[in-house]
């Protein structure tokens, strides 16, 4: 979907449909700094609703925050992401959600996952002229 993530080899995604335990479908996540995005299925219609990131750099050069998995399993908007996910699911008649994964620091990459996921938003926004729907602000 983006050209500037296809470099990053430790990569995955998995589906959530409405049911599933989102820790055990996010198992094979690893809790690494990186980003991901999440598109719903629903209708027939495909659409990318949300892009984020895990891990915060410190000035000492040390994440703090969790990985990739535990950001996933976090909250949303306040609520467990378990629930948030559950919510629109109903709420959005969507079918499943994908949701790929991206670590974008580690042996091989030294990208900040804040400088990526700003790139995917930024070239988001230029397509569509505004932000995905579940990003309330960037």
């Amino acid at each position: 979907m983006f050209d500037e993530i296809k470099k990053y080899q430790n990569n995955g995604h998995f589906f959530f449909k409405k049911g599933d335990n989102l820790k055990l479908v996010s198992k094979s996540v690893p809790d690494l700094p990186g980003i991901y995005y999440i598109v719903r299925l629903s209708n027939g219609k495909i659409e990318l609703v949300y892009i984020g990131k895990s891990g915060t750099m410190q000035q000492n050069g040390i994440f703090k925050d969790q990985g990739l998995k535990g950001r996933l399993n976090n909250k949303q908007e306040g609520v467990k992401r378990q629930d948030f996910f559950d919510l629109k699911l109903l709420n959005e008649n969507i079918h499943a959600l994908d949701i790929y994964w991206f670590v974008t620091f580690d042996i091989n990459n030294k990208e900040l996952p804040g400088f990526v996921e700003g790139l995917l938003i930024q070239r988001f926004f230029e397509i569509n002229g505004r932000l995905p729907l579940w990003n309330k602000d960037y």
